[in-house]
């Protein structure tokens, strides 16, 4: 599936095209809206059938997402509001990497911002991209383990976030949750598959 839409030669200024990319040409790009978090750019491109379209392509930094498994091999959820679809959802603590942040300072901040938790030891699961027809956003899962729970709490959030709860589950009623369709959440299911497919005995 693409988020192109074609249009006629015609509508299309003069164009001096770029290289060739498996049949697929950019002739023209331009940003057509920029905030703090993303950039949206529209490209005149050539399909790969030779039809001339625009595609629209949405910028957007890398981000980290986190299972948090204590000794007991519970895994931490959050209940958070989200503006975009008005409901709330259970997820994992997720957010974008800052400028100058490593991965894994980006994992220790966001886990501590969201529930309050600073791990002893992170390993790296894997990465995925979350709408790669539209978005270059690269999440990078990570497994954080030998939790100091001390600062657990709702109240190290920030201002952009609706954390509402915080549930600390077995990993059985986590692939319940999933199985009966309660984490809806994409980047959530993706770093939880990750994780259950390096390491089955789970």
């Amino acid at each position: 599936m693409t988020f192109g839409n074609n249009r006629c030669p015609e509508e299309f200024p003069a164009m001096s095209e770029k290289a060739d990319k498996h049949g697929w040409r950019t002739a023209n790009s331009k940003q057509v809206y920029q905030n703090s978090w993303i950039s949206v750019r529209e490209d005149q491109v050539i399909y790969p059938n030779g039809q001339p379209g625009i595609y629209g392509v949405v910028e957007k930094g890398p981000g980290v997402a986190i299972i948090a498994l204590d000794n007991e091999k519970n895994i931490y959820l959050v209940k958070q509001y989200r503006y975009t679809l008005d409901d709330v959802f259970w997820e994992l603590p997720a957010g974008a990497i800052h400028p100058g942040e490593t991965e894994t300072q980006s994992a220790q901040r966001e886990l501590f911002e969201e529930i309050g938790l600073r791990p002893g030891r992170f390993d790296r699961l894997g990465n995925f991209y979350t709408a790669l027809g539209h978005e270059t956003a690269e999440i990078i899962a990570y497994l954080a383990q030998d939790l100091d729970t001390k600062g657990h709490s709702l109240d190290n959030q920030q201002h952009d976030e609706s954390i509402l709860e915080i549930i600390r589950l077995p990993i059985g009623q986590v692939k319940q949750m999933i199985g009966r369709g309660e984490i809806k959440c994409g980047i959530s299911l993706a770093a939880l598959s990750l994780l259950f497919v390096k390491y089955p005995e789970l």
